[in-house]
């Protein structure tokens, strides 16, 4: 039977006792860690395959909200949830399946090295498997989120570099500003729409905009490198310690004045998490040689 919630049931008889473990799983398919990982690559290794990479994800981030709302297909019963289990949205394609495939498969495609496949293929495995075992997707919701998500890495894979060599003739600013109005679009287009279980669009659109403007920003009054000053590699560490520290504790300080309930105060929050990540923390550190 298609959407059998018992296979969850099955898979905790054959993996008992690790609810914790795929909790944690799941956990490292969600935006925090990704907001995380990206902003580590964009400050201390490589900068533009970072930016790239958001490209990437975003598009899988807004893709997969958009096919739950088409598909609107519910989740399995909440009974089935372990505590502590979280499932905004709806079912289909799983959110953190899909975009664990492309993240990870972009990021083999890139580094093109046996251990990165091999971390691809693990951490994608266990977030899609995580799903299900904690109850809040059916299998194939994961199946389908896994072939989302590997089919959008070869689309890009096989057309970057006409897309490339299209986008090369126009201004970067005004292509940025485009996805700006394209997050805010999105948000506005969702603020009409009848809101899906539990969420809305204002993450995704606020991450948006807030990347596009806090490129623009940066580009224009920073520009920093991810070479250490005097070539003092533990600067980096400091950069991202304390970067990581300003814009995850920003996410959470700003929940009670913009609440994730309002769409558009959720949005605000969203982009000005990717503007200082993107642009005010660069700003200083560069002022103060990080």
């Amino acid at each position: 039977m298609w959407f059998d919630p018992s296979i969850t049931d099955i898979l905790r008889d054959i993996l008992p006792g690790l609810g914790d473990f795929f909790l944690l799983m799941s956990q490292l398919g969600g935006e925090t860690f990704y907001i995380a990982l990206l902003l580590i690559l964009y400050w201390a290794f490589n900068k533009r395959e970072a930016i790239l990479a958001s490209y990437i994800l975003i598009a899988a981030i807004i893709s997969n909200y958009w096919l739950k709302i088409m598909i609107a297909n519910e989740r399995p019963p909440v009974s089935n949830w372990l505590p502590g289990a979280d499932g905004p949205n709806y079912s289909t394609p799983s959110g953190h399946s899909q975009n664990s495939a492309t993240l990870y498969s972009w990021f083999t495609a890139r580094v093109r090295t046996w251990w990165m496949g091999l971390i691809a293929i693990i951490l994608t495995l266990l977030i899609g498997i995580s799903r299900v075992y904690i109850g809040v997707h059916f299998l194939e919701d994961v199946l389908l989120g896994w072939g989302i998500g590997i089919i959008t890495v070869l689309l890009f894979v096989y057309f970057e570099k006409p897309v490339r060599e299209y986008l090369s003739k126009y201004n970067a600013e005004h292509l940025l500003l485009v996805l700006m109005f394209i997050g805010l679009l999105m948000t506005l287009t969702n603020s009409f729409l009848p809101p899906p279980p539990n969420d809305n669009f204002g993450a995704y659109g606020g991450l948006t905009i807030g990347f596009a403007l806090g490129l623009i920003l940066e580009m224009r009054f920073v520009n920093f490198t991810t070479e250490p000053y005097e070539g003092q590699k533990w600067r980096l560490v400091i950069r991202v310690v304390i970067g990581l520290i300003l814009v995850i504790g920003l996410m959470y300080l700003l929940a009670p004045f913009l609440p994730t309930g309002e769409i558009w105060l959720r949005t605000i929050r969203y982009a000005l998490i990717a503007i200082t990540g993107l642009f005010i923390w660069p700003l200083i550190f560069k002022k103060v040689n990080l």
